[in-house]
């Protein structure tokens, strides 16, 4: 009988506190909501068309080619190749807008000035010698061509870090397939008997690329995003949930009549833990469920493992929101904590980038992480299709973390008690 009450109790609890939840609107935007706003900004961010958009990028280009300059001692006024270089950049869907200089970064009407102020990602230059170079109009005094290198000059916004990159490459690799078909068009130009031999001179090497047998599906690039979003469901459902759980009953007054009425402190703390699990689990929930109807996200559904690393990531989210909780006088102390720690340890779990792109002390305070754990076993369960074998350190590292972290928000809760 004893078991039955405790165990109803415990239900009790655990279902005013749940229902409590569902009636705060910012909680339950930031445990349930959050998860479901973050997967579909992600999803219609890179889900469908991944970074591969060009019209997302904009050019400024300074067309120079066409100006009258000297070639062998002669006026010369072509724009042939490039216009053609202009066209082919808008053809592939870069958004090209046309300036007649570079300039400086404080006249209007200038590229300098477009890119300072954010109108353009980018500026190239090409220059006025582009076609003379191209078609090898300098001769020697035998009549000979000069063999001459156009150069074009290509800046970006270093303020946008990873926006220059991708802006970087992405231009580069545009230039690197009209140089082909230059190239192809050269050759044509050359007597047979040499062909075969500039053809190896000018392409020596050829490479394929494809992606390895490791995943069995097709994925796309927020597939891989789905496992990182369960560590973000850790720390804003599981973590910030469970900060505010006794302080909120303290700001609202109602902590003291509960601790003195006839339960046990013990059967409160069960009552709050479950109902934190169950708001991890339906944030799961939402959040998978949404990826699946909305995006059709591919991946593999180990439902046991998945449901099994939820519950060890959720010891230790609740068990660092159960001590935020206890040693905060109130609501808005609590809330302003978790919030300090929460936001910086999502960049830290792997769920944005991968630990190896950040600098090794910040690599080793992430794998420290239990939440980093749990991405990177999730990652091998959804998108590998790995066994419960291939994750077993992670799971054990979940495990120890957990039942640490869980005891030492059981102590301040504890310690909580003895302030009244």
């Amino acid at each position: 009988m004893k078991i039955k009450r405790g165990f109803n109790q415990v239900a009790a609890i655990a279902k005013t506190d749940f229902l409590g939840v569902l009636r705060n609107k910012t909680a339950i935007f930031f445990t349930l909501l959050f998860p479901l706003f973050f997967i579909v900004i992600i999803g219609f961010t890179f889900g469908q068309s991944g970074t591969g958009d060009m019209s997302r990028i904009s050019i400024g280009v300074v067309n120079l080619d066409g100006e009258l300059i000297a070639v062998n001692a002669t006026n010369s006024v072509n724009s042939t190749i490039g216009d053609t270089f202009v066209e082919a950049l808008q053809t592939v869907n870069f958004t090209v807008s046309n300036y007649g200089e570079y300039g400086d970064p404080e006249t209007n009407g200038t590229a300098a000035y477009a890119i300072r102020q954010g109108n353009i990602d980018a500026i190239l230059i090409i220059p006025a010698n582009f076609t003379e170079s191209l078609s090898f109009q300098y001769l020697d005094n035998m009549s000979m061509p000069i063999p001459t290198r156009a150069h074009l000059e290509l800046f970006v916004d270093p303020t946008q870090t990873t926006g220059s990159v991708i802006t970087q490459q992405s231009i580069l690799g545009f230039i690197s397939g009209f140089v082909k078909q230059y190239q192809q068009i050269a050759m044509q130009q050359a007597p047979a008997d040499m062909k075969a031999y500039i053809e190896v001179l000018t392409d020596p090497l050829t490479v394929t690329t494809q992606d390895a047998e490791i995943t069995g599906n097709e994925l796309q690039w927020i597939d891989y995003m789905v496992p990182g979003t369960l560590g973000l469901v850790l720390l804003w459902s599981g973590l910030n949930h469970a900060s505010m759980t006794i302080a909120t009953e303290r700001t609202k007054g109602t902590f003291q009549r509960m601790v003195i009425a006839p339960v046990s402190p013990t059967t409160v703390l069960l009552g709050k833990f479950v109902s934190n699990l169950a708001l991890v689990y339906m944030s799961a929930f939402i959040m998978l469920v949404s990826g699946i109807l909305m995006f059709q996200v591919n991946l593999y559904w180990d439902i046991p493992v998945i449901l099994l690393g939820i519950f060890l990531g959720s010891l230790s989210a609740i068990g660092i929101g159960l001590i935020i909780s206890s040693l905060t006088k109130n609501e808005e102390a609590a809330n302003s904590i978790a919030v300090i720690i929460s936001v910086p340890l999502q960049f830290f779990i792997g769920a944005f980038f991968p630990l190896t792109m950040m600098p090794e002390a910040a690599q080793y305070f992430g794998e420290l992480l239990p939440f980093t754990k749990l991405v990177d076993a999730m990652k091998d369960i959804m998108t590998k299709n790995l066994g419960f074998d291939a994750v077993v350190p992670e799971m054990t590292y979940l495990l120890i973390s957990g039942i640490i972290l869980f005891a030492l928000g059981t102590i301040a809760y504890r310690v909580s008690l003895k302030r009244l």
